[in-house]
């Protein structure tokens, strides 16, 4: 029996109040980015620093799936009392507040120091079922926007350690864990950690980088069409400098290489960029 859109009383409710009380925070004062924004399209940073409104806004669909990673990291904070009840050689602070670069903000998940003072920075990502097994089963790891958010919170306070836990929203099938060597936990949950040495150089490319794109919107008086449409350093799906070429389905070209992003996909300013793109080729 086909479910009837007509005849629903109650889901679309649930979900329609979801999205209605999920709104993005506002942007505090004296600052122009978040770290959320980690590796993003600088032409999708230049359109929210010029306060643009987005032509492809979240549906109610899109909302829920982005939610679900809040009600998930609920379960962070039961999970760490039971922690300290029984290791007193840990202190950890959660939903700490860090200063990114000169006008960037951000907010870390979890920050533990040990007792020989040690500072481990945790970021907790939620994940579909698909992603998580090209990062578990195909070697992929955490996405590179994680990478770069969690980089630029651990080097914003100097940690010692970053780590990137994945709790996913589908679990690996069994015969599929055991095919792969993976353990019961794994099939949902799984984490990478990362060195000074190896977050430092992605935190401060990206700092600049963000700090670069809304100076030149906020002091140098430039527009969103000024600035390229081009990923961060260390992307590992478009080689820096590439751009993108037609927003419209995300391909990107740089001399002879060329490939295609998904994000364009799912951009909340794609239709305008796709606008502006052709406006760019007229002139």
């Amino acid at each position: 029996m086909l479910a009837n859109p007509d005849t629903r009383l109650f889901v679309h409710r649930i979900a329609e109040h979801w999205a209605e009380s999920n709104e993005a925070p506002s942007q505090p004062e004296g600052t122009r980015w978040r770290g959320s924004w980690a590796a993003r399209c600088a032409r999708w940073v230049a359109y929210n620093c010029a306060d643009e409104e987005p032509s492809n806004p979240p549906t109610v669909s899109a909302i829920w799936r982005m939610g679900l990673g809040s009600v998930v990291h609920e379960l962070l904070e039961p999970a760490v009392q039971a922690w300290l009840k029984n290791d007193d050689s840990v202190q950890i602070q959660e939903e700490m507040t860090v200063e990114l670069g000169q006008y960037g903000h951000g907010h870390i998940d979890l920050v533990l120091e040990t007792d020989d003072g040690k500072k481990i920075v945790l970021e907790l990502k939620t994940i579909n079922g698909f992603g998580y097994k090209m990062a578990i089963e195909q070697g992929q790891g955490p996405r590179h926007n994680a990478l770069v958010q969690g980089s630029m919170y651990a080097h914003a306070i100097d940690a010692d350690l970053l780590v990137l836990g994945y709790l996913s929203l589908e679990n690996i099938s069994a015969g599929r864990a055991s095919k792969f060597g993976i353990d019961d936990i794994g099939t949902f949950a799984s984490e990478w950690h990362y060195t000074k040495e190896e977050f430092t150089p992605i935190a401060e490319a990206e700092i600049e980088r963000l700090e670069g794109i809304t100076s030149a919107i906020y002091d140098e008086g430039l527009t969103p069409l000024d600035i390229p449409r081009r990923f961060s350093h260390f992307d590992p799906d478009i080689p820096f400098p590439a751009e993108i070429t037609a927003p419209s389905n995300g391909t990107w070209r740089d001399g002879t290489e060329f490939g295609k992003v998904w994000q364009c996909n799912y951009c909340d300013f794609q239709n305008r960029c796709v606008e502006d793109h052709a406006k760019e080729k007229a002139v």
